[in-house]
C-alpha cells in the first residue's frame, strides 16, 4: 500500500499540477475560465471534496496527522497528491511493506 501511495503522489505532483501550473502561467484568462461551465464545476467540485473529506478527517482521524494537513498538501499539489500523501503520512508506522 505504501508503494501504491507515493505512485499516486508522484502523479498528482508531477504530472497532473505540472499540467495545473502550465495552464496557470501561460493560458489561464480569468474571464475565460468564467465561461467555461466545465472547469467551473470540476473546481466547485475537487474544492468541496476537498473541504468534506477534511471534516471527515476531522471527526474520524486516522491517524496523527491532524486534518487540515489534507487542505496544505491539495493546495502544494493536488488533491490526486494530497489525499495519498496524507494517508501514507497517517498510516506509514501500520504499513507492512
Amino acid at each position: 500500500m505504501k508503494a501504491i501511495s507515493f505512485i499516486f503522489s508522484a502523479i498528482g505532483l508531477l504530472v497532473v499540477n505540472s499540467m495545473y501550473l502550465y495552464w496557470q502561467f501561460f493560458e489561464f484568462e480569468f474571464s475565460s475560465f468564467l465561461r467555461n461551465t466545465i472547469a467551473l464545476a470540476l473546481f466547485i467540485e475537487v474544492f468541496l471534496l476537498t473541504l468534506l473529506l477534511s471534516i471527515y478527517f476531522k471527526y474520524k482521524p486516522i491517524g496523527k496527522v491532524k486534518w487540515y494537513w489534507l487542505i496544505i498538501l491539495s493546495l502544494v499539489g493536488s488533491l490526486l497528491f494530497a489525499l495519498p500523501f496524507y494517508y501514507w503520512l497517517n498510516k506509514r508506522n501500520n504499513l507492512n511493506n
